[in-house]
């Protein structure tokens, strides 16, 4: 998952809650808990992401195939969050995390007891899921709405660091579990989650909420688009292009004919965050993609590394992401959003380019390209954010950010298919650009080109739709003048 759950909390309306905020004696008592389940929801997100390639030995399935329970988890993820912030409105956040850590027990020990099926365990990974949304989302919703905005800054600058963290102690506990235990002693550890329940209670304020309106055909729309693309990039048959295409439309029309849809028409007329959604939709892609998919392949086929060895790799460069994440305000001080984008995105070619060029040169240089990827991404976010919300106007921003998280939560699982397909089908056109000295050191270089290509095309579009919209702008200024 990406740092999708850090922003969702514009959602809310604090306002709403100034009745309930009084009632609670103290507001603060309950962030522990709700942190505690906000990252070990994120461990177990991230965990069982990175644990495709064990469960594709061990029900003997394709890494594409394996992949589903990582992509669909993903999409599920972002249009959780949406769901969950809308229902927050009208049913108060203790109900809904005691349903969420409901739905992470049910899908746990359904996954668990059936282990060896691979239909079930896909069925109990989306309903796992369902449940992790909750805790992702209604953290920063809680911060929102119950505490003064001097404590928020505080509060949500926890969550953005913890998102880093979370990824670290994610990969190094799949790592670990699927090296000396067993990749399905993740449903049970997932069961931790409901010591949680009894604090929740004592803590979470139950407060009355307004109703609010929920695009349910809004969302299954773009569940269906995100869906069909990644089946798309796993199996390349046109019928779920065709399918994605019809999406499309219906969301359109469905945008243009109802007042209350999960998103405006107005923001995709706002040329910088329609740009920004672009920029998302296509570097995001590669987050996952890399980490969790080519780096466990990479290693183990070139060093002999297996997914406890690859964890330990990854290591060093989340906690580097961590540092950069706390330190992202101090360095917006010194580079402005544009560029801070541009080195961001430039770091992020950099890391994979030293794969590409250098496949087998030693794990040093993965460790290299390790630091650099995830440090990458920890200074995008922020800067990326802040320029797709330029123009938007102060009450729309929450749903703008909403509709930017949810295209990358869409963005990393399409990612994750597309390059487990290419760990399938294992090309090695590019192989001649690198050092190459195997089929497997080939195969590694080449993807690791692509998804270089696809970070580069991220970068000419921020670049280029960057100069345009500044320079229309200028040209406006001008003929007002």
């Amino acid at each position: 998952m990406s740092n999708s759950a850090s922003n969702t909390s514009v959602n809310v309306n604090p306002s709403q809650s100034a009745a309930s905020n009084a009632a609670a004696p103290n507001p603060k008592a309950a962030v522990p808990v709700l942190l505690f389940s906000f990252v070990f929801c994120l461990v177990l997100d991230n965990g069982f992401k990175f644990m495709t390639k064990p469960i594709a030995e061990s029900l003997d399935l394709s890494v594409s195939t394996a992949s589903l329970q990582a992509t669909l988890a993903g999409i599920l993820i972002g249009i959780g969050a949406v769901v969950y912030a809308a229902l927050a409105d009208s049913i108060s956040i203790r109900k809904l995390m005691i349903v969420g850590i409901g739905f992470v027990a049910v899908g746990s020990l359904l996954g668990y007891f059936f282990q060896g099926v691979w239909p079930v365990v896909l069925t109990a990974r989306i309903i796992q899921t369902a449940g992790l949304a909750a805790a992702e989302t209604l953290y920063v919703i809680y911060v929102t709405k119950y505490l003064s905005p001097e404590d928020q800054k505080t509060y949500l600058g926890f969550s953005t660091a913890a998102f880093q963290a979370a990824l670290l102690i994610g990969t190094l506990t799949s790592g670990i579990v699927a090296t000396y235990i067993s990749w399905p002693a993740m449903f049970l550890i997932s069961l931790i989650l409901i010591v949680a329940i009894p604090f929740l209670i004592k803590t979470v304020p139950e407060e009355q909420q307004q109703k609010s309106h929920l695009d349910i055909f809004g969302l299954f729309l773009i569940a269906v688009i995100a869906t069909a693309v990644m089946l798309f990039m796993q199996q390349f048959q046109w019928w779920w292009l065709v399918a994605a295409a019809l999406g499309v439309a219906l969301f359109v029309s469905h945008i243009r004919t109802h007042d209350n849809a999960v998103v405006s028409p107005s923001f995709f007329t706002n040329a910088r965050y329609v740009c920004a959604l672009i920029v998302v939709l296509v570097v995001y892609m590669v987050q996952l993609g890399y980490s969790a998919i080519l780096l466990p392949y990479m290693v183990d086929e070139l060093y002999g590394i297996n997914l406890d060895g690859a964890a330990y790799i990854l290591a060093p460069g989340y906690l580097c992401a961590v540092i950069v994440g706390v330190m992202s305000g101090k360095v917006a001080k010194f580079l402005t959003s544009r560029q801070a984008i541009v080195a961001a995105i430039s770091i992020i070619i950099v890391a994979l380019l030293i794969p590409a060029v250098l496949p087998g040169a030693g794990v040093s240089t993965v460790i290299v390209s390790m630091i650099l990827f995830p440090s990458g991404f920890a200074l995008m976010y922020a800067p990326l954010v802040a320029t797709a919300l330029q123009n938007i106007p102060a009450a729309k921003s929450g749903v703008a950010i909403g509709f930017y998280n949810l295209t990358i939560n869409i963005a990393v699982p399409v990612g994750i298919a597309l390059t487990a397909m290419l760990v399938d089908s294992r090309p090695a056109f590019f192989s001649a650009l690198s050092i190459a000295q195997s089929e497997a050191e080939g195969v590694s270089a080449t993807i690791a080109w692509l998804l270089a290509l696809m970070a580069v095309v991220g970068l000419l579009v921020y670049v280029i739709s960057d100069r345009i919209i500044n320079d229309t702008a200028e040209n406006r200024e001008r003929v007002q003048a």
